[in-house]
């Protein structure tokens, strides 16, 4: 199979490695720096999946291939680039292409299937943490469960979705089939929701946001909004009660990634713009829409977006 990875940062590289060591042909797309390295030196992969040294069937670049096919395209950007980079690749998705949002967030699915329909579009949770050390190496930190791989429309070819997932897990990336990945990604948003804000805004690991009750009220309060938007949506959710994901995330979520840091904090040390948009303000906006208030989703996307402008807007002359 012939793989284009549209974003080859550091989940995209992890992504895209295990990919090439299970024998598929991999294009990486991603900034010129990471993909100069991975030309000269190859990929380095390193952290609690092993340590691995990638270089064979994998075609580092920074611009889209202009002509050809791919079998699965896995767009892993973040979530505000993501129109842009459904057109870049439009031009080599054939009617047999297989395109998956390989993201956080909400709304990321629904841009693919607008373009390309919901037969090709096919999701994914992936949640596990990854940076990247320097150009070239991709660090795996944490992990709290397997990604899961799935389809939104029954005709979707689910036999190749399963045999991706099989050969990822095999070669070493825990990932597994499921048939309700809209589920698993509303928890997912559940997660991101309640600990990526707070963990970036405090400098705080995940573990410490256990150790006051302002943090555990807040991360509770977020948690019951999110699910009163998804019952007026009509989604699926699981657990189907709030409290009893809330119980699930300190219990069993948090302790494995205790000491992890949101990847929010890093965009705010290298002031860059964060994916609030699809995680807690999305859920005020779906809110909004069906007149289910969310003030705690909203008081912590308002100061994400206060310490954003402060360092993304452009200087100023004071008296």
């Amino acid at each position: 199979m012939r793989v284009l990875i549209m974003g080859a940062g550091a989940l995209g590289s992890v992504l895209g490695g295990f990919l090439a060591k299970a024998g598929y042909d991999v294009t990486l797309v991603g900034r010129p720096k990471h993909m100069d390295a991975i030309r000269g030196d190859g990929l380095r992969i390193t952290g609690i999946f092993g340590e691995h040294r990638l270089k064979e069937h994998l075609r580092p670049l920074t611009t889209v291939p202009a002509s050809g096919a791919f079998d699965a395209i896995f767009i892993t950007v973040k979530s505000y680039d993501t129109a842009g980079a459904v057109a870049a690749v439009a031009p080599v998705v054939s009617q047999d292409t297989l395109v998956c949002s390989y993201q956080n967030g909400l709304g990321n699915a629904e841009i693919i299937a607008e373009r390309f329909g919901w037969p090709r579009t096919i999701g994914a949770r992936a949640i596990y943490g990854v940076w990247l050390p320097e150009p070239g190496c991709a660090e795996v930190t944490v992990i709290a469960s397997p990604t899961a791989l799935g389809v939104y429309d029954p005709s979707t070819p689910a036999d190749r979705v399963k045999a991706l997932a099989a050969d990822m897990d095999a070669v070493g990336l825990p990932t597994e089939y499921t048939e309700r990945v809209a589920t698993l990604l509303w928890a997912k948003v559940a997660y991101n929701c309640a600990l990526n804000p707070l963990s970036a805004l405090l400098d705080a690991p995940y573990g410490q946001l256990l150790e006051t009750e302002e943090t555990t009220h807040m991360m509770a309060e977020v948690v019951r909004e999110l699910y009163a938007v998804g019952r007026a949506l009509d989604v699926h959710l699981e657990p189907a009660a709030a409290d009893d994901y809330y119980r699930h995330l300190i219990e069993d979520l948090i302790p494995p990634t205790a000491r992890h840091y949101a990847s929010m904090r890093e965009d705010f040390r290298l002031k860059r713009r964060t994916e609030i948009g699809a995680l807690n303000e999305a859920i005020v906006r779906f809110g909004e829409e069906h007149g289910v208030e969310c003030p705690a989703n909203a008081f912590l996307s308002r100061l994400v977006r206060a310490r954003e402008k402060l360092y993304l807007r452009e200087p100023q002359n004071r008296p």
